[in-house]
């Protein structure tokens, strides 16, 4: 790293000048090259062996758990439970830490969604008692509405852009609503109350949002 005597700084660039006073710099022969531009590859390198440790011992540990389970000869294919527990892990390790391209919304769709599923696999492999589909999706339904409030809070300044989340969670809970109207859900008061909820935080978002909320909307669906 080259360093300007004048002004006692160090130049991580390879010029000859300093860019403060213009005085030639010293260079410093004995630093070595690498150390000369920092190596912005290394944080994506180290998550990438993170992330095939984890994927090793991911299919390791599953793979041993179908086998003690197969060999228990027992009635519960508990080790679904852990297939899938291993699955969820991988999910969050290479979608939500790795994957700086996807937006945090997709990431808590996807969260929320893969989640869901998890709570149906954990209560079919235990009998299917219905408790995922009558408390676990709607009360998921419930926590995903109160962080989109958070976050408008957070982010007043584009509070707007979360309306159409809200939208996508009414969609969500009234598929809840309809299941229990054709039986699938046994007891409806969990989805009901995630239906009125998402209702009540869109139309108070709408309501008190004015202007703003409604050229947000006109500009989503292309409403003139």
């Amino acid at each position: 790293m080259n360093k300007c005597l004048h002004c006692g700084i160090r130049i991580a660039d390879q010029t000859d000048v300093c860019p403060l006073c213009q005085c030639v710099v010293d260079v410093d022969e004995d630093t070595p090259e690498a150390e000369r531009y920092p190596d912005i590859r290394l944080k994506g390198r180290k998550l990438e062996l993170i992330g095939r440790i984890v994927l090793f011992l991911d299919i390791v540990l599953g793979a041993l758990a179908v086998l003690v389970n197969y060999m228990q000869e027992g009635t519960i294919w508990w080790s679904g439970i852990v297939v899938g527990g291993l699955g969820y892990m991988l999910l969050i390790l290479f979608f939500f830490i790795e994957n700086e391209h996807a937006g945090y919304r997709s990431k808590a769709l996807t969260g929320v969604a893969c989640g869901a599923a998890y709570m149906v696999l954990i209560d079919y492999i235990l009998g299917f008692r219905h408790w995922s589909l009558n408390y676990g999706i709607p009360s998921a339904l419930m926590i995903m509405d109160v962080m989109i409030v958070a976050v408008m809070f957070v982010n007043l300044r584009n509070w707007q852009s979360y309306l159409l989340f809200q939208i996508f969670m009414i969609l969500c809970s009234g598929v809840c609503v309809l299941l229990s109207l054709f039986g699938v859900i046994e007891r409806p008061l969990m989805s009901y109350t995630a239906f009125g909820v998402s209702i009540v935080l869109f139309l108070a978002a709408f309501i008190i949002g004015g202007r703003r909320a409604r050229n947000e909307l006109k500009r989503r669906f292309h409403v003139m």
